[in-house]
């Protein structure tokens, strides 16, 4: 099927030199890239059961662009027996897909955002491990159509294609190394969503900005991509959203722009999406100043279109404080092109740091090993009795993490490791040892 000259945005881009704007579309398909260059032992399961690759009922493509406004791995999954196409079928509905591959040498996973139910999203080093169910999807994919009744708001009128089951994304990932930067934080942040297309942006969080800066906007929509369709940099027609830089925020926001046909493929039945965000602990520390209970606590939404805004309450969201972060979900989504903003009260005072302790009896000493947050600094004491101790704290370039170190006499101590921004303390993690 020919593409329509309508192309809807799916844009995460930073301004910082953190990580590049993505500019990826539908990347991977049919097999075979179609922008990038295929990305080599890329795994698949379904239901936890691996793919054999060579005869597997389904099979996943990723690829590797490094290229034009974005650093980007994509992938999609295909049936092998319709390698083509992109939907996957009734028979994939309520199928759980891990995609497990591994990025070059030098590339440092950051979020993801896809076209799917997301599950669970793991890094670790350049190992990237995605799980998400599929999702069903209308979309404008053909010529302009005066036929069809399926049409985003200004813009001609197109053909519309209803996936019953579908799956795809990309893995952002940054070549920078060095001392903890803001964009660490966003490492395991994700955003999943079912529409014809989105684009998010982040803003209030110190030192990072998360949106698009230009009119330049790049890419991963949710219509169907054949080779040749979207070339590296991009920028869509002028029917889609221009992709211009939202006005800043003071305080931690979390955009999400949609967009997607009023109607389903027979042009009466309401088209409807879902939208679904995961903000790791490492982030809410930077934007929130505290942890995932922290954040859901001073969270509102709210839901645009057409120049009013709704609060969105009740049943109509959820927000669930995780182990590891904020999960936000919207689980019914009306079109044609609404946003979505989460926004956070920033917290006064910083939460307990996440520590890794070790010690030695021989020297009675411990050290931690504290998750960095950008904009705090630490520092370690400990209590026994009426006697207190002091020691240092200094980042490590490799580990990206401050390490604490405090040497002790023998007794019972409390030791802990209290987080400070701008002056005010927050509240400590104490563990208790005896030499």
């Amino acid at each position: 099927m020919a593409r329509s000259r309508l192309k809807p945005l799916f844009v995460l881009a930073a301004v910082t030199a953190v990580l590049l704007p993505l500019a990826a579309s539908a990347a991977a398909e049919g097999g075979s890239c179609t922008n990038g260059t295929p990305v080599a032992g890329a795994t698949l399961k379904v239901d936890g059961a691996a793919q054999d690759p060579s005869s597997g009922t389904y099979i996943v493509t990723v690829c590797r662009w490094p290229a034009g406004q974005t650093q980007v791995y994509s992938y999609s999954v295909a049936k092998r027996s319709d390698p083509n196409g992109t939907d996957l079928g009734q028979a994939a509905v309520g199928k759980s897909f891990a995609v497990d591959f591994s990025m070059a040498a030098g590339d440092q996973p950051v979020s993801a955002e896809v076209y799917g139910d997301v599950s669970a999203y793991a890094v670790s080093g350049q190992a990237v491990t995605i799980t998400a169910k599929t999702v069903t999807m209308t979309q404008i994919n053909g010529p302009p159509n005066a036929g069809t009744s399926c049409a985003l708001p200004a813009t001609a009128v197109g053909v519309c294609a209803t996936s019953v089951a579908k799956l795809s994304g990309g893995i952002r990932y940054t070549a920078a190394s060095g001392t903890p930067r803001p964009g660490d934080a966003l490492i395991g942040m994700f955003v999943g969503a079912s529409a014809n297309g989105y684009q998010v942006s982040l803003q209030g969080c110190p030192g990072i900005d998360y949106s698009n800066p230009g009119a330049a906007a790049a890419q991963v929509d949710g219509g169907d991509t054949r080779p040749g369709d979207t070339k590296p940099g991009d920028t869509g027609s002028g029917d889609s959203p221009t992709g211009s830089k939202p006005p800043e925020a003071s305080s931690p926001v979390l955009a999400v722009e949609m967009n997607g046909p009023h109607f389903q493929q027979d042009g009466t039945t309401l088209n409807t999406g879902s939208l679904e965000a995961f903000m790791p602990n490492a982030l809410l520390a930077t934007c929130v100043g505290g942890d995932a209970e922290v954040a859901k606590a001073g969270l509102t939404v709210t839901r645009t279109e057409d120049g009013a805004t709704t609060p969105v309450t009740g049943s109509a969201f959820t927000a669930t404080a995780e182990a590891d972060g904020l999960r936000i979900s919207v689980p019914r989504v009306g079109f044609s092109a609404p946003t979505y903003r989460m926004a956070f009260k920033p917290s006064s005072k910083p939460s307990k740091p996440s520590v890794k302790w070790s010690s030695k009896k021989s020297s009675k000493s411990v050290t931690a090993a504290v998750t960095s947050v950008t904009g705090l600094s630490y520092t370690i004491s400990a209590k026994s009795g009426k006697l207190t101790k002091k020691g240092s704290c200094k980042a490590n370039k490799k580990t990206k993490k401050t390490d604490c170190a405090i040497k002790l006499a023998k007794g019972s101590w409390a030791v802990s490791v209290t987080p400070k921004k701008s002056g005010v303390s927050g509240t400590a993690r104490s563990k208790a040892f005896r030499f």
